[in-house]
């Protein structure tokens, strides 16, 4: 199957073709934007890209995707015969019977599918074939596996089985979000990489923070597994992990379980179950979404993850373990707390509203994971407790570093 898919087919005498650019947003390793220039090529017509503005509702994300991409167009339109950029509502006001076919992103989330299916069916209208390129995933979801994976064992060797996709470097010209994505790659690998055996740690700063700009498709995968793999560091196989197996797991979930973000049918039955049996436990505290965006709760590491989420729009990838599950801990309901942790991942995370995210909030709900021994509220679902953070961390010295920041951006 490959990358491409199409949606639509129709025959028509135009020769133009249009790339909306929906969800990557770069020119490297850019397979959509290949696809379209290919397509140019062949009917000899004009190449027109439409810059679309994410669906976001959080301001500081909207902020981040704007400032990375100034001079997106300049550098595309050195590609293309004419650059625009819309918000999706502008996009229903444009002629696009003028075009022989419509190149997109491949959607995942909900809100990306009906925009997709709303441009099927002006195609359909119009005669205007259309197609999907899979362009921000290592492998082609949909060659990786036809259903739904249970956990990372199940689809690892499912991905790694497949010939690896040939990189479309095209030109060396970059946008100021590619060139951002590329010089935070280049530092993780000189400093962090060797030391990625210790990223699980909190007060070491060893993660390679490249999330959300492989949210935005600033970046690609198989470029950073290219400039990885080659580097034979130690760590770089633990990374590769995470890049790839892992997050290849969270776009299979969100593809495949079109219950992804609701509380009923995200999780397994055993997990269910078990939530159902410990709904009515008493629970020691409970608080609600102003406790922990004031930072008010009675555990000073929570509070401090809190702070990295509200304050910089980010978590250490534990600590964002132990925050849904405390979540958890001190809510009236399991179905409460998913909906809160949910709603507080897509408003406060740079990477927020993402396959990732969706994944491991639900992870926290036994999703990827197993029955363990039941215990209070929990049940069978994986616990996790601030007596873990000490035996394994120096948890004094994350807040001690999350407060130093917190007095640093009020001095300014």
């Amino acid at each position: 199957m490959g990358r491409v898919r199409l949606l639509h087919y129709a025959e028509n005498k135009n020769k133009n073709i249009l790339y909306i650019m929906n969800k990557s947003f770069r020119i490297r390793n850019n397979y959509s934007l290949y696809e379209a220039l290919n397509r140019k090529e062949k009917h000899g017509g004009n190449l027109i890209v439409f810059i679309m503005k994410p669906l976001e509702t959080s301001k500081r994300n909207q902020q981040f995707f704007a400032n990375h991409t100034k001079d997106l167009e300049e550098k595309l339109s050195l590609l293309s015969d004419q650059v625009k950029r819309l918000d999706w509502q502008d996009l229903w006001v444009q002629e696009l019977s003028q075009y022989r076919g419509i190149v997109l992103d491949k959607a995942y989330l909900r809100e990306d599918f009906s925009q997709v299916h709303k441009i099927v069916e002006v195609a359909k209208n119009q005669g205007i074939s259309v197609l999907e390129v899979d362009s921000n995933v290592f492998q082609p979801a949909l060659d990786v596996t036809d259903k739904e994976e249970y956990s990372a064992k199940t689809i690892r060797d499912k991905i790694w089985r497949l010939m690896l996709q040939p990189l479309v470097l095209m030109k060396e010209e970059t946008h100021i979000g590619e060139q951002a994505a590329f010089d935070l790659l280049n530092q993780f690998i000189e400093e962090k990489l060797i030391h990625y055996e210790d990223a699980n740690d909190p007060s070491k700063d060893y993660r390679s923070g490249l999330s959300p700009y492989l949210k935005y498709g600033f970046i690609s995968p198989n470029v950073i597994y290219d400039i990885v793999v080659k580097t034979k560091k130690p760590g770089y196989e633990s990374f590769l992990e995470e890049l790839i197996v892992r997050r290849e797991l969270a776009y299979n979930f969100v593809l495949f379980n079109k219950n992804y973000d609701k509380f009923d049918g995200m999780t397994y039955p055993w997990a269910y179950q078990t939530m159902q049996m410990h709904l009515h436990d008493p629970r020691a505290y409970l608080y609600e979404k102003e406790d922990y965006i004031h930072f008010k709760t009675h555990d000073p590491y929570f509070n401090a993850a809190m702070k990295e989420m509200v304050l910089f729009g980010r978590m250490h990838s534990y600590m964002r373990m132990y925050w849904a599950k405390k979540i958890i801990e001190w809510s009236p309901s399991y179905e409460f707390a998913y909906n809160l942790a949910i709603e507080l991942n897509n408003e406060y995370f740079l990477d927020g509203n993402t396959p990732n995210g969706y994944t491991g909030v639900a992870w926290c709900f036994g999703k990827h994971d197993r029955a363990w021994i039941e215990r209070p509220i929990f049940g069978k679902l994986r616990y996790m407790n601030d007596n873990g953070l000490k035996r394994k961390f120096d948890i004094e010295m994350y807040v001690k570093q999350i407060n130093e920041e917190e007095k640093s951006i009020n001095k300014k």
